[in-house]
């Protein structure tokens, strides 16, 4: 197994740390305009790779599952009062 060609292009960052990845590069591997990428710091340099559904723990929510956690996740009153009335008395 022959090892793969090294391609690389100079690309400029902009004022928030966006980079645009080349058209090519993105054709190679995949990417589109809603593909996740996994971005890590290895030794001094930045590697990123598409993630694939499936591969990693991620997977997709529907909106009515997304409903159910928010609503699931909401506080009863009586411990939002006792939450509310620590953090007045500077105990929490």
């Amino acid at each position: 197994m022959g090892k793969e060609e090294v391609k690389s292009k100079i690309v400029r960052s902009l004022d928030k740390g966006q980079i645009t990845i080349p058209a090519e590069f993105r054709e190679r591997l995949g990417i589109e305009a809603d593909t996740l990428l996994s971005v890590s710091l290895v030794e001094g340099k930045l590697e990123i790779v598409p993630v694939k559904l499936g591969e990693e723990t991620l997977r997709q929510y529907d909106d009515q599952e997304i409903r159910r956690f928010l609503e699931e996740d909401k506080i009863d009153p009586e411990t939002a009062a006792k939450v509310r009335d620590l953090l007045a008395r500077g105990e929490l």
